[in-house]
């Protein structure tokens, strides 16, 4: 059976792969015709490109709901290598009659899909939870981070980095690409080194000054705290240099609280006159 070659550029980018897909489905190519893994490794298939595909008499109308083009974009941002190849499946199955599709959670691609999902949402949350800005080094009002992410997030990520620090100048490094904010506008570029980004600056006092005043030792439970904070993180994380004190010291402070005779809560707001 011949077919023709998919190259996406980006690979995690959803109009570029929506552009194929819609191609190849124009074109009336099943999943089996279309190699998806041209932008990763050259084209495993001597195929020609999927842009050479004629259009095809009798295609049906192609119309998917928003849900799928929002898990689409998701799943795109995996490092899956058969992330293409699993959602153009989909679409082809929701083009030819499974409208209802995603509905079915027991169906082996749709399960597959939600799982590549829910790890790009873990990623993106602990992005969000764990990026640390640096003061660089000779510039005014300038700041840059630098983060390792399990996926291709950092596109998908950006925007909200944007809404949450707008007024500032800041670049994301990453080992396969970075986002620079300045003057109201985003920009990408190449990925960069660990070696690029300052390990420590002034601002890590504060950190460390507000995480041991959050700290609260009577919920201490390291479990918890690893899976929530893994350990790969903590070298980003300059309050995490307090953290053996603080566990080691949780048993006596929570003893401290327990026998200090209780106080009055006290008036935040003052009274009016």
């Amino acid at each position: 059976m011949s077919g023709y070659r998919a190259q996406l550029d980006p690979p995690w980018d959803l109009g570029a792969w929506r552009d194929a897909a819609r191609r190849a489905f124009a074109a009336g190519l099943a999943p089996e015709q279309v190699d998806w893994s041209g932008d990763a490794q050259g084209g495993l298939l001597p195929w020609p490109e999927l842009a050479r595909a004629p259009l095809a008499a009798g295609v049906p109308a192609l119309a998917v709901a928003p849900a799928f083009l929002e898990l689409a974009a998701r799943v795109l941002c995996h490092r899956d290598p058969g992330r293409h190849a699993l959602l153009y499946r989909m679409l082809w199955r929701i083009g030819h009659g499974e409208r209802r599709l995603l509905e079915r959670s027991t169906d082996a691609d749709v399960a597959s899909a939600r799982a590549l999902e829910q790890a790009v949402r873990r990623d993106s949350h602990k992005m969000k939870a764990f990026v640390r800005f640096r003061a660089v080094p000779g510039e005014e009002e300038a700041y840059i981070a630098w983060f390792e992410p399990e996926h291709w997030i950092l596109d998908r990520v950006a925007p909200f980095f944007a809404r949450r620090f707008a007024g500032m100048r800041w670049t994301i490094v990453t080992p396969y690409r970075s986002v620079r904010w300045d003057d109201g506008q985003l920009w990408a570029g190449p990925g960069g080194l660990r070696a690029d980004v300052p390990a420590d600056d002034a601002q890590d006092g504060l950190w460390r000054t507000y995480y041991a005043s959050i700290f609260n030792p009577a919920r201490l439970n390291t479990r918890m705290m690893r899976q929530e904070m893994p350990q790969k993180y903590w070298h980003l994380l300059p309050e995490t240099r307090l953290l053996p004190a603080l566990v080691r010291e949780a048993g006596a402070r929570v003893r401290q609280m327990a026998e200090r005779e209780p106080q009055p809560p006290r008036r935040r707001m003052p009274r009016r006159s």
